[in-house]
Formats: structure tokens, sequence, C-alpha cells
């Protein structure tokens, strides 16, 4: 891992032990979904109140692989919607129409999740190039669609 995602990671750990999981509003819970990047791929979080983590990604091959780390903050979390602000890395290897993709980038996104139907999106400022295509490309897209159930509890 690098600095900046070990950094991100223990500002989490930290800030999501101060986060009171007895809140009715915002309690804790999983959640479990699939999500579409340049692949299809799993993902899985957790929520803990207002802060929550998620992990996705797959390795179909050294030239067609996806991860994605986020770091979130919950602005408003009904029984049908959630909106949250993430911070999050992406490391993508792959290719669409017209071009490949060796990058890493760190940046903030916007999520919405409506009964499970889930879009994120925002930037990120690339901090590693392989391929050497964005590196003139002082930030790029990062996001996702799919489905995530929340296993939230009903109140």
């Amino acid at each position: 891992m690098k600095r900046i995602e070990v950094a991100l990671a223990v500002l989490f750990i930290l800030m999501a032990g101060n986060v009171s999981a007895d809140n009715e509003q915002y309690p804790s819970y999983p959640e479990l979904g699939i999500m579409l990047g340049l692949n299809v791929h799993p993902a899985v979080g957790y929520w803990w109140g207002r802060m929550g983590i998620r992990l996705s990604g797959m390795y179909k091959n050294k030239d067609d692989r996806e991860y994605h780390l986020n770091f979130a903050y919950v602005l408003r979390d009904t029984e049908k919607v959630q909106h949250s602000m993430n911070v999050l890395t992406s490391r993508i290897v792959g290719s669409d129409p017209g071009a490949d993709y060796d990058f890493a980038a760190t940046g903030i996104a916007y999520g919405l999740n409506y009964n499970g139907f889930f879009l994120e999106i925002g930037l990120g400022v690339p901090w590693r190039d392989e391929i050497g295509n964005v590196k003139d490309d002082p930030v790029v897209p990062v996001g996702y669609l799919g489905y995530v159930h929340r296993f939230k509890p009903r109140n």
C-alpha cells in the first residue's frame, strides 16, 4: 500500500472509533453489492454510524484489474436513500475503446444509493501512471455504478 492509503486508513480508523454505534438514525450495518467500472466486480462495505468503508474490485488477469477503496461520510441515510461523500483511491488496469489504462488516483466523490441502485461520481488526482496517458491530466473521473444492498436494520 502507498503512504496515502495507509494515512487515510489510519485516519478513518481513528475517526470511526469516536462514532456512537447506538445512534438510531445512523445504525451500524454491512453492505454487499456488484459494481460496474471498467469491469463488473463485487463490493463489500460496512457502516459505523455516519462513517463507512467499502472495498470493491476484481483481478481478471495482469492486464485487466480494478480496485477501489472508499472512506465515506453519510450526509443522509434513510430506509430508501443514502447520500454520502467519499474519499476514494482507485487502481485501474484495463482498456476501453481507444485507450489503455494503468494508473492509480485518489479523490473525492459523491455517492447515491436509492433502493439499492448505486451511483458514485467524482474527480481524482492521478498519482501513479504506468502507461503515461493520464500524466498530463490534473484530474481524472472516478466512480462507478451498480447495485449495493444495505443490510440496514429497520427502525
